[in-house]
């Protein structure tokens, strides 16, 4: 018999409030799951759903969202979900995903954007910083070649070979820094890049969804599993399959 998945392959949901912030976090461990689950996982999952959509306004019925809604319909259908009321309460889901996906989008783009202004901002300094470094090295060395002719030079020209010596240090010290910051600018840009939700899978999601909340009846799928010594019977369902 397969084994539930683990506490560790799933991130701690108990004290997630589905957001936008959380939206990608909420998305993966869904569309992740692997069947059969410990059952405060699914009570906790399904908690975690139906008090938001609960909760969750419902948007307005313009015309792209009564079209969303219908090609949403059409794959909730084809899905194997009969019950009229788990189906509308499914869409309702859905939609409430949509929207949050759409806020979530807009948040990691503008994230995505102010790194690449970051990242091209660094570059910018540390091109000056080169520039900088070049022309401080030139002029000391200059001043230093006057100062070692003249032998005993006047202290405006001990003073500007210092100047120069010391923008020079300057400049080139920044370095380093300026490098390590747009690489770890860099590695963020990578990592929301890589982990980012671009597109919704509707269709697994359905998936998904209907048989972590009970849509589903024919499923031979078992959501999950009941351990008699862990198992708190207060919250105790009639059976480990799907239920309604």
């Amino acid at each position: 018999m397969p084994q539930p998945t683990s506490t560790n392959e799933l991130n701690d949901l108990s004290a997630l409030h589905l957001t936008p912030d959380t939206f990608e976090r909420f998305y993966k461990t869904v569309t992740g799951l692997k069947f059969p689950l410990d059952v405060a996982r699914v009570l906790e999952l399904r908690y975690l759903i139906n008090h938001t959509v609960d909760a969750f306004p419902e948007p307005a019925p313009t015309s792209d969202y009564r079209q969303f809604r219908d090609a949403l319909q059409a794959v909730i259908d084809s899905s194997g979900i009969d019950n009229k009321r788990h189906s509308e309460r499914l869409l309702r889901i859905l939609c409430m995903l949509r929207e949050l996906h759409y806020a979530y989008s807009i948040k990691t783009r503008d994230a995505e954007n102010d790194l690449r202004a970051r990242i091209a901002a660094n570059r910018s300094r540390r091109r000056r910083s080169v520039r900088g470094a070049a022309i401080f090295t030139g002029a000391a060395a200059a001043a230093g070649g006057v100062w070692f002719a003249l032998g005993d030079p006047g202290w405006a020209l001990k003073l500007a070979t210092v100047v120069a010596a010391c923008g020079a240090w300057y400049h080139v010290h920044a370095l380093p820094l300026l490098d390590r910051r747009t690489r770890n600018l860099e590695r963020r840009l990578a990592h929301l890049q890589d982990r980012r939700v671009k597109s919704i899978h509707w269709r697994l999601l359905v998936q998904k969804l209907a048989l972590l909340l009970g849509y589903k009846r024919n499923s031979e799928v078992e959501v999950f599993l009941i351990d008699p010594d862990h198992y708190d019977h207060t919250y105790a369902p009639s059976s480990s399959r799907l239920s309604h």
